[in-house]
């Protein structure tokens, strides 16, 4: 009986690993992952080597392209992010942008309708998406503006929603008030293995 069960076990055990892993899509192992957006992509308040893409490229070992530009709003990116993709084809796009309309207060429904835009326009690329949201003050705290939930659920992203919330609120983790410094990047880099590992199979 016992030896039963214990068969009984790894038969469930196999078949609950073999559906876990089934939800996964398969990347190759040499494809190359996109960062897309502003000064949070580019590294501001850090050196070049200490930037979240160039941190997780060397966490992955995989090539992580650098397409970020400081103080860059959501009209700019979508304007040269069709050039960006055919330049790199890149198999994934970690997108984060948009926090430079937060900060010149320009209207938000503007910059859901960029947003979308650029998923689209990778998606129609072949690219996966990986979604950063993207922290504003709400009363006298800090969220993640809303309009990256209502995004991720309507297009059935892959979403981080709290990374870039908790650095935001971690004084040792930043160069100054919004900006990461090395220790931010490389726990946005981190956070950023472990979602795509969650998502992706990289195959050889």
């Amino acid at each position: 009986m016992k030896k039963l069960l214990s068969i009984l076990c790894a038969i469930f055990l196999l078949l609950f690993l073999i559906m876990r892993n089934s939800d996964k899509r398969d990347i190759s192992s040499d494809a190359l992952v996109l960062a897309f957006g502003d000064s949070i992509t580019q590294g501001y308040g850090a050196k070049d080597d200490e930037s979240y893409p160039s941190q997780l490229s060397k966490i992955l070992n995989m090539q992580v392209i650098n397409s970020g530009i400081s103080g860059e709003v959501s009209s700019s990116g979508l304007a040269r992010l069709s050039s960006v993709l055919a330049q790199y084809k890149p198999k994934i796009v970690i997108l984060c942008h948009g926090g430079n309309d937060i900060l010149r207060k320009q209207d938000l429904r503007l910059a859901k309708q960029n947003l979308a835009k650029m998923i689209e326009l990778i998606r129609d690329n072949n690219a996966q998406i990986v979604l950063l949201g993207v922290p504003t003050l709400k009363g006298f705290g800090i969220d993640t503006a809303s309009f990256y939930d209502e995004l991720a659920n309507e297009y059935d992203l892959i979403y981080d929603d709290e990374t870039l919330e908790k650095i935001i609120k971690t004084p040792s983790l930043k160069s100054d008030q919004i900006h990461p410094n090395k220790d931010g990047y490389l726990l946005l880099a981190q956070n950023m293995e472990k979602l795509l590992k969650k998502n992706f199979n990289f195959v050889p």
